[in-house]
C-alpha cells in the first residue's frame, strides 16, 4: 500500500454492482505479487488469468452484500471491509469461489484451503466485535500517490468514532510496518501451512 502525502484530495466512495469489475481489476494487480498469494498460487500466469474471477465472485458473493467496499473515485485503489460480527463467509459463498481457487491454485489447492482455514481459526480467537480489513490494495498505475494510504485512514477514523477495534492479516513485513504506523500491533508471527512465508494477524484498538 502506498504512502503519498496528498490524502485531502484523493475521494472515496463505496462501491456499487457496477463497480465490481473495477475493484476486482484492482485487487488482482495490486495482489499479483503478495506472498500469500504466490504462495498458494506460484503460477504468475494462472494468477494474472483466474485471480480476477476469483475477486469478482468475492466480492459480489461476499462483500458487496455487506455495504463496506470502498475505492477511490478513480478505482486505483480499493478496500474490501466487513462490519463487526458480520466478518465469516457462509458456506454458499466459500462454494461458488472454490472453482477459481481451483484454476488458480491447481495442485496447490489443498494448502490454500489449509491456509484460509487457518486464517479463519486465529480470526475467531478475536471475540471483540470489530471491523475486519481483508484486502486493501492500489494497482500498480496508481501507487505511491496516497490512495491506499487514504483508504485505510477513512475507515480508521470512523473505527475511532464508533470506538470500534479492528482487525487484520498483513501477509508482507513492508505492509506489516505500514499498518504499525497507523495503529494496529501484530499478535503474533505465523507462517502459512508446509513452512511458508510469514503472515501477522493484527489488532487496532479505537483511538
Amino acid at each position: 500500500m502506498d504512502k503519498g502525502q496528498n490524502m485531502a484530495q484523493i475521494s472515496i466512495r463505496k462501491a456499487t454492482a457496477a463497480d465490481v469489475p473495477t475493484v476486482a481489476a484492482t485487487l488482482s494487480d495490486a495482489f499479483l505479487e503478495d506472498p500469500a498469494l504466490t504462495w498458494a498460487a506460484p503460477d504468475r500466469g494462472r494468477r494474472q488469468r483466474h485471480v480476477p474471477a476469483y475477486f469478482r465472485t468475492l466480492i459480489e458473493r461476499v462483500y458487496l452484500p455487506k455495504d463496506e467496499v470502498h475505492l477511490t473515485e478513480d478505482g486505483l485503489a480499493a478496500a474490501l471491509w466487513a462490519p463487526p460480527n458480520a466478518w465469516q463467509t457462509s458456506t454458499g459463498a466459500s462454494l461458488a469461489l472454490l472453482p477459481t481457487m481451483l484454476r488458480s491454485c491447481r495442485s496447490k489447492l489443498p494448502r490454500t484451503l489449509k491456509m484460509v482455514t487457518m486464517m479463519e481459526s486465529h480470526h475467531k480467537q478475536q471475540l471483540e466485535p470489530h471491523y475486519y480489513l481483508p484486502f486493501i490494495g492500489t494497482a500498480a498505475a496508481g501507487r505511491g500517490q496516497g490512495r491506499g494510504t487514504a483508504l485505510l485512514v477513512s475507515m480508521l477514523e470512523r473505527c475511532d468514532a464508533e470506538g470500534r477495534p479492528a482487525y487484520l492479516e498483513a501477509t508482507s513485513s513492508a505492509n506489516q510496518a505500514l499498518y504499525h504506523r497507523h495503529g494496529f500491533e501484530a499478535l503474533e508471527e505465523l507462517h502459512w501451512p508446509g513452512d511458508g512465508p510469514p503472515f501477522w494477524p493484527m489488532w487496532r484498538a479505537p483511538r
